[in-house]
């Protein structure tokens, strides 16, 4: 990297979630500090709780005073929807009181229905105060565009690293689905759950479905053990490091029947280790699947096209490698040297 392009990225402070915090931003932010040169964050939430977080929020308030001091010119703020938009918005009225050039990155799939709910009209005020605004595909790129008609919009795409072995399930063993993510209805982990109650006598022994994440755990073993399944479907917690690199190596499909995403990581991760997917085509999911090519996507909510998807791959066991293959090629797309170079063209537009 040349000292100009070094100085570009020294110049810039980024706000976020703790990186010791759940989700799917943090697992990015993660993927940012080692992917990313003179990466310096500031945490505005805490995981033990409120009072935890409003101290860490006074305390990002200070470090952004300090680092502007210190020649940091560019505030980019990472951000969902909900308490976490209203937090952002504070740093980054803030941060331009500062001096900073501001950058509102979106994280969240549930935005546009909370941008509807708060009001078109007062979003487009609030995020017309940024510099630059940063989406994770060329879906969410036009939506910014063509519901608020802001021009200052990037595409950011999340990163991921495409490790040099990618292990697979071993021959013969039952079908494996994964899903990775919170425990909660609009994720769509209790239609997976029911879909597999549905289907339990036919697919007993053929398949495996392994769910890992946090969230609402005790109703979700309550469903399991109430449907029977438990010899099916097993919940086998958050899971990071090497336990989450064992997961997808026993996985032959990563599955996500979520109502919303913005660029799922788990769909990410899974492509860049080979893995078939079963989705739905929302947010800038279908910016990561083809339907037919990488894997299968279908409507959020309808529990017989997901049946049906897994069906066809316990049909046809031949599409895992042909869709696997297809899922490294597009995961190349989203390598580290793509994020920074991306970041690069951003931060330098606004240098």
């Amino acid at each position: 990297m040349t000292s100009e392009n070094a100085e570009i990225f020294n110049k810039v402070l980024t706000l976020g979630p703790s990186l010791k915090t759940h989700g799917g931003m943090a697992s990015v932010l993660c993927a940012y500090r080692t992917m990313v040169p003179g990466f310096r964050h500031v945490a505005t939430n805490s995981r033990y709780g409120s009072v935890a977080g409003a101290f860490n929020a006074v305390g990002a308030a200070v470090r952004m005073v300090l680092e502007r001091l210190r020649g940091r010119s560019i505030l980019h703020v990472h951000s969902a929807a909900g308490k976490s938009f209203v937090r952002k918005t504070l740093f980054m009225r803030w941060g331009r009181l500062l001096g900073y050039k501001v950058i509102f990155h979106c994280h969240s799939g549930a935005s546009i229905d909370y941008y509807r709910r708060r009001g078109i009209p007062e979003i487009k005020a609030i995020l017309g105060r940024a510099d630059a605004i940063v989406g994770l595909s060329d879906t969410w790129k036009r939506y910014f565009a063509d519901t608020f008609g802001f021009r200052n919009v990037y595409v950011v795409t999340n990163p991921v690293e495409i490790p040099a072995t990618a292990p697979q399930p071993a021959a013969g063993a039952p079908l494996t689905l994964l899903f990775m993510g919170m425990i909660r209805d609009d994720k769509g982990v209790f239609d997976l759950v029911d879909t597999v109650a549905e289907n339990a006598a036919r697919w007993r022994g053929r398949l495996k479905v392994r769910i890992g994440g946090s969230g609402e755990v005790q109703r979700l073993e309550c469903a399991i053990a109430d449907a029977g399944i438990a010899d099916i479907v097993e919940f086998i917690g958050w899971v990071s490091g090497a336990e989450k690199e064992q997961a997808y190596a026993d996985a032959h499909i990563v599955v996500l029947p979520s109502y919303f995403e913005a660029l799922p990581m788990c769909i990410l991760e899974g492509m860049a280790r080979r893995k078939a997917i079963i989705a739905t085509a929302v947010g800038g999911i279908p910016d990561l699947v083809a339907d037919g090519t990488n894997g299968r996507l279908l409507a959020p909510g309808d529990k017989d096209a997901l049946g049906e998807a897994i069906d066809s791959y316990l049909d046809d066991r031949s599409l895992l490698d042909t869709y696997a293959a297809a899922s490294l090629a597009r995961a190349a797309s989203f390598s580290p040297e793509a994020l920074r170079s991306n970041l690069l063209a951003l931060y330098r537009s606004l240098s």
